[in-house]
C-alpha cells in the first residue's frame, strides 16, 4: 500500500512523524487511519493480521520485558504497566482462575465514537500477546479459548485458523490458557536467536531457490514468523487473505510447493543460526519447528553434508 497516500488522506505529515519526537496523531486521525487501511488493503481484519506479523518487530519493545522476567506471569504482569505507551483505549488485565488464567484487555471510557480504531487495535492486542507469548518460550502454548467483542460469525474460520482454538463474541478482548503456563520459565536465549534474527532479515529474505514473485512472498513471511513454532498452510493462507487451495494454486503456476517453501526456510535459518549464535543445536531445533534434535540433526547433514555441531567447528 502507499504510505504517503493513506497517512496524507488521514491528515498525518509522514515527514514531520519522522523527524519531530512530540509530533502527536489525535484520535480522530488514528480512526481515519484505520478505516484508510482496511479499505486499501480490502482487508476486514487488518488488526488480526498486523498482530500476526508484528512480533519481530517489537523485539526493541519486549526487549527489557523479556531480560527482567524469569517467568510468563512477571513478564505479563511487566507488559501490562506498558500498554499505555502502545494504546490509551485499553487496560490489561490478568486474572488466574483455580484451572486456568486470562489476559484481558478492557475498553477504556471515552472512545467510543472510535469504532473502527478500537477494533482494530483489540485484535492487534490479542493477536499480538498470543504470537509474543510463543515467542518468549521453547513451546507452543495453544490458548483455551478466545473472546473477541466484535466477533462475527463470517470470519469465525479466519479467526481460529490465526488462534487455533475456540472463538467466540464477548464483552473484552481476552485470552486463556491453563493455568500452570504462567510459572513457565522464559528461555532468555530466545532474545539472542530472536534479536539476531531481526538484525540480519534484510539479509535471510533473499531466497536464491525461489526465483516466482508469490513464493518468494510466502518464503518471506515464514522467516520473519519463523521462530518457536511451525506455521501451518491454513494460518499462511488466512495471513495472505486467501484460502488453502487458492495459496497452493498460486505456488503451483510458478512450479513449486508449500513444503518445499518450508524446507528451504528451515536450511536458511539453521545454518544462520548455527553459524551466529551461541544457542545448543536442542534450542536451534526446537525454534525451526523440529519436535526431536535428532530430526533436526538429519535434516541438517541432508543440507550440509554434515552435523550441526560439526558445521559450527
Amino acid at each position: 500500500m502507499d504510505i504517503d497516500k493513506i497517512a496524507s488522506l488521514s491528515s498525518i505529515n509522514i515527514h514531520d512523524l519522522n523527524s519531530k519526537s512530540r509530533y502527536k496523531v489525535t484520535n480522530h486521525q488514528m480512526e481515519t487511519l484505520w478505516k484508510n487501511i482496511v479499505h486499501f488493503s480490502n482487508d476486514k481484519l487488518t488488526g488480526l493480521h498486523f498482530g500476526a506479523a508484528m512480533q519481530l518487530a517489537a523485539l526493541n519493545a519486549v526487549g527489557q520485558i523479556i531480560q527482567t522476567s524469569s517467568t510468563v506471569k512477571e513478564a505479563l504482569q511487566h507488559a501490562g504497566t506498558l500498554l499505555h505507551l502502545i494504546t490509551d483505549y485499553y487496560t490489561m488485565l490478568i486474572e488466574e482462575q483455580s484451572k486456568t488464567f486470562s489476559v484481558s484487555f478492557i475498553k477504556n471510557k471515552g472512545y467510543e465514537k472510535f469504532p473502527c480504531s478500537m477494533k482494530h487495535i483489540g485484535d492487534f492486542l490479542v493477536t499480538f500477546t498470543l504470537y509474543e507469548m510463543r515467542g518468549l518460550l521453547l513451546t507452543n502454548p495453544e490458548p483455551i479459548k478466545i473472546g473477541i467483542p466484535s466477533f462475527h460469525k463470517d470470519y469465525k474460520a479466519e479467526y481460529e485458523i490465526i488462534f487455533n482454538c475456540r472463538v467466540s463474541k464477548s464483552e473484552n478482548y481476552s485470552i486463556n490458557f491453563k493455568k500452570e503456563f504462567l510459572a513457565t520459565p522464559i528461555i532468555t536465549a530466545n532474545y539472542e536467536i530472536q534479536t539476531l534474527l531481526l538484525n540480519q532479515i534484510h539479509q535471510l529474505q533473499q531466497p536464491q531457490k525461489l526465483k516466482g514473485s508469490f513464493s518468494r512472498r510466502i518464503f518471506n513471511y515464514l522467516i520473519t514468523n519463523s521462530y518457536l513454532y511451525a506455521m501451518s498452510i491454513e494460518a499462511v493462507a488466512g495471513n495472505f487473505n486467501m484460502s488453502v487451495r487458492t495459496l497452493q494454486r498460486k505456488l503451483k503456476e510458478e512450479g513449486i510447493s508449500y513444503l518445499v517453501i518450508v524446507e528451504e526456510v528451515r536450511k536458511t535459518l539453521a545454518i544462520h543460526y548455527i553459524e551466529n549464535s551461541s544457542s545448543s543445536v536442542k534450542e536451534i531445533a526446537a525454534i525451526i519447528g523440529y519436535s526431536e534434535p535428532s530430526a533436526f540433526v538429519r535434516a541438517f547433514k541432508k543440507w550440509t553434508g554434515i552435523t550441526p555441531s560439526a558445521y559450527r567447528t
